[in-house]
C-alpha cells in the first residue's frame, strides 16, 4: 500500500529487476509504504532491503529529511522503529544501493505491518529508493 509521497517507479534506478519504490522526492513530502504480513512462529524473521539515498542537501552534519523502517499493528499503531536513515546517508549516485537488515524475531507468530515512511523539510529534497525487500 502506497500513500502520500510514495511511488512505484521503473525509471531505471533499480537495484535489480524493473522497478523500485520512491519516498520523499519533493520538498515538504510525507509518504508511506507498507505491507501487512503474518510472521510464522518458526520463521527466522529477518527483514532485508536495499536502500539508495540521494539528496540535494549539502550538509554533512544536520538531518533534514528522514526515512524510517517501522513495525506497526494492523490498525497502524507503532510497535517498533527498526531503523532511521536521513540525508546524511546519501550516496553519490542514484544506482548505489546499500543492503540493510533487521530482525523481526520479536514479532514471530503475529500479523503486523512492515512500513517504510519518509518525511522531507521545505527545501533541498532527499529521495529514498527501496528495492528487493525480503522477509525470511
Amino acid at each position: 500500500m502506497l500513500s502520500g509521497n510514495a511511488y512505484f517507479s521503473n525509471g531505471g534506478n533499480d537495484h535489480s529487476g524493473t522497478g523500485y519504490s520512491v519516498l520523499g522526492l519533493y520538498d515538504n513530502a510525507s509518504g508511506t509504504e507498507y505491507q501487512t504480513i503474518a510472521i510464522p512462529s518458526t520463521a527466522t524473521a529477518n527483514l532485508t532491503l536495499w536502500l539508495n539515498v540521494t539528496s540535494s542537501e549539502t550538509t554533512t552534519t544536520t538531518v533534514f529529511d528522514r526515512f524510517f523502517v517501522e513495525v506497526r499493528s494492523t490498525s497502524g499503531a507503532l510497535l517498533a522503529t527498526l531503523g532511521t536513515f536521513s540525508n546524511l546517508n546519501k550516496t553519490a549516485s542514484s544506482v548505489v544501493y546499500t543492503q540493510r537488515a533487521f530482525s523481526l524475531a520479536a514479532f514471530r507468530g503475529q500479523t503486523v505491518r512492515v512500513q517504510f515512511r519518509a518525511t522531507t523539510d521545505g527545501s533541498l529534497a532527499t529521495v529514498f529508493r527501496v528495492d528487493d525487500v525480503s522477509l525470511r
